[in-house]
């Protein structure tokens, strides 16, 4: 804190005025013009400069503080910006250097000079690689050693008028500037010297790597054939923004809207309890993975690159997971951002060398548009569902056991013709029987899957099972959150060349379990390996108001229509509340830990009879979660909505 304090008080003294400085007979007596061309090895270098320069003495007692007088004397050829500063100048940067050198991380580490504000923001900010001198023509962009681009003219550097300039040095080239450069911090940087935002600022700083920069690090010597640097340039990696937005990078261009300490502390607290995982094994860290994923659900959704982006973001602003994923159909966008509501409304941005940085101190982002989103699985992923097993041969104790079903992948079509019963009429000139179908066409509503599975009980050996029986699979979904879950439904006829005969309702059942916190070790029920791992089984009772049903526990999917049949409301139940292990893991992947049996309930009789299919058409399995029960209870999806669901395919 306190070196944001002094780095502070340094940017105040910055805008103090200068005595007026110009060039004179014995300065250039001293140094020359730097016009002559020829050899340099006899010059001073770059830090006996400043040793001859009185107006330099302050700018010179930093540059000692910190060790940089050994990157003056080195043989890396350098450019240096030399400013004119004053004793308060020097003391104040000095103070920074000291400040941070002793500071301690989370993880009791020093921080390291290449982190050191006195060093990166300041003395770097005054000096690039390689020498360059100036003439009348130069206006060109320059590096500086900390990466920021400064423009380079013959008269100043970024503003800065030179008091003095192309002064060669046998390792570089000199200028000596009127004032101090000021340093204009990237989004990241930005982000580090707000005190409000340092929560946000730790997390990033906790996937930080460093490698080193060979070829940018200032060489001093080689000793027993290994290379010493004088100071070594570390270029900095993170896997956070290279998954969210690289606000580090100079020739980047983003907006980050900022959570600030506030509202970082109030959704970390929330979102702990929405990644719950169960303790076993096969997780390592599990306290850990906990705190990563609720601090990265704070930080995913508030990365926007401004090349992403339409129409000045007046309209509307996508965040960079909206860009990386196309499926999302819409989520990840904020509507009207800059106006009454907007998530940018009435703030005030600081503005970077790489963008814009916002600070959140209301909350602004909802996390329903960016991870708590609709999902839906697909029947057709066959890591969204497993086969309950039947007995398929028997020979003592060595059993064989085999899918109890069939999947089959159809296509839907846009539009089918249902013929109806045939009418027989009687041709008046021939007097002959002419038998006519009478024609319907039939729309179905737009699905964004044009693809269902039909899932029948399979055959072994000419003997066919009467019942389906198939287990889905609930994928990344969040604890103590209580979800509404559907199954879109579609008839026989959806497809091409169906089978008239087939057009029948079919009634099933629905259970329910979650993966059990303690696995059974005791004996394994042969239908369900996975019975160990999984609570025991709840019937699931139809909800108060769905009409798909032939009575208090049994579902009946129409046969006719495109079917979207509630299985339950705030789930699981009222009696157990909401989910209690999470499976959204952003990280790694984690087994699911919700899961649902469906079971046709067709008899034997009632296939016979063409009363009942025991085939389910399922399109696809839709799930929302609710912060509340009352949210979730009170939600209705109807079947208009279907063509117009910003989900995100599994």
């Amino acid at each position: 804190m306190k070196a944001k304090q002094y780095f502070k008080t340094l940017a105040v003294l910055a805008t103090l005025p200068f005595w007026s400085l110009s060039c004179t007979d014995a300065w250039e007596d001293h140094y020359g013009d730097g016009s002559t061309a020829g050899t340099t090895a006899d010059a001073p270098s770059l830090l006996e400069h400043l040793q001859a320069d009185a107006e330099l003495a302050e700018f010179l007692r930093v540059v000692k503080h910190v060790g940089y007088d050994a990157v003056l004397t080195s043989p890396q050829s350098l450019t240096l910006w030399a400013p004119v500063i004053t004793k308060a100048q020097a003391d104040s940067v000095i103070a920074v250097y000291e400040a941070q050198k002793h500071e301690v991380d989370n993880n009791g580490n020093l921080r390291k000079d290449k982190d050191n504000y006195a060093i990166t923001q300041f003395l770097q900010n005054h000096i690039a690689l390689a020498g360059r001198s100036c003439s009348s023509l130069t206006n060109e962009s320059v590096r500086m050693w900390n990466g920021k681009y400064m423009t380079m003219t013959d008269k100043d550097l970024d503003g800065v008028p030179y008091v003095a300039k192309n002064i060669v040095a046998r390792n570089g080239i000199m200028y000596k500037l009127k004032g101090k450069e000021t340093f204009f911090p990237n989004v990241r940087e930005a982000l580090e010297l707000q005190e409000e935002l340092d929560s946000a600022s730790h997390f990033f700083k906790m996937f930080d790597v460093y490698t080193l920069d060979e070829q940018s690090s200032v060489m001093q010597d080689i000793v027993d054939g290994e290379i010493v640097y004088a100071d070594s340039v570390m270029t900095l990696s993170n896997a956070l923004y290279a998954r969210l937005g690289y606000i580090q990078r100079e020739d980047s261009s983003y907006i980050y809207l900022a959570a600030n300490d506030d509202v970082w502390k109030q959704e970390y607290d929330k979102y702990l309890t929405w990644f719950t995982y169960i303790n076993d094994s096969k997780m390592a860290n599990r306290d850990s993975l906990i705190q990563l994923n609720a601090r990265y659900a704070i930080a995913r959704g508030r990365f926007f690159n401004i090349n992403d982006q339409k129409n000045e973001y007046n309209d509307s602003i996508i965040n960079t997971h909206h860009v990386n994923s196309k499926d999302y159909y819409g989520l990840n966008v904020f509507q009207k951002p800059k106006q009454e509501k907007g998530i940018l409304a009435g703030l005030t941005p600081i503005k970077c060398s790489n963008g814009l940085l916002y600070k959140d101190a209301t909350g602004r982002i909802d996390d329903s548009l960016t991870f708590t989103y609709k999902r839906y699985i697909s029947p057709l992923n066959r890591n969204n569902y497993k086969s309950r097993l039947i007995k398929t041969e028997s020979s003592g104790s060595n059993d064989t056991y085999s899918p109890q079903v069939a999947v089959t992948t159809r296509n839907i079509v846009e539009s089918t013709i249902l013929y109806g019963d045939p009418i027989v009429e009687i041709d008046p000139e021939t007097g002959e029987e002419v038998v006519s179908y009478p024609q319907t066409v039939v729309k179905f509503p737009e699905l964004k899957d044009k693809q269902y599975a039909e899932i029948r009980p399979a055959s072994y050996q000419g003997v066919t099972n009467n019942k389906t029986n198939l287990y889905f699979y609930l994928q990344n979904t969040f604890s103590g959150l209580y979800y509404n879950v559907y199954m879109v439904m579609v008839p026989e006829y959806a497809r091409e060349n169906y089978d008239p005969d087939e057009v029948l309702p079919c009634p099933f059942k629905v259970y329910y379990s979650e993966r059990a916190l303690n696995p059974t070790t005791g004996k394994i029920e042969k239908a369900d390996p996975e019975s160990g791992d999984f609570t025991a089984e709840e019937s699931v009772n139809v909800p108060t108001g769905e009409t798909h049903s032939s009575n208090a526990t049994t579902f009946l999917a129409s046969g006719t229509d495109v079917d979207l049949i509630c299985i339950q409301k705030a789930v699981p139940t009222a009696k157990h509340g909401p989910f209690k292990y999470a499976s959204y893991n952003s990280f790694a992947s984690v087994s699911p830990t919700q899961r649902y049996r469906i079971e046709t309930t067709a008899t034997p009789i009632q296939l016979k009879n063409k009363t009942y299919t025991n085939a389910l058409r399922i399109n696809r399995i839709i799930y929302i979660p609710f912060a509340t029960k009352e949210e979730a209870e009170a939600f209705e999806l109807n079947p208009s909505d279907l063509s117009n669901l910003k989900e995100y395919k599994e």
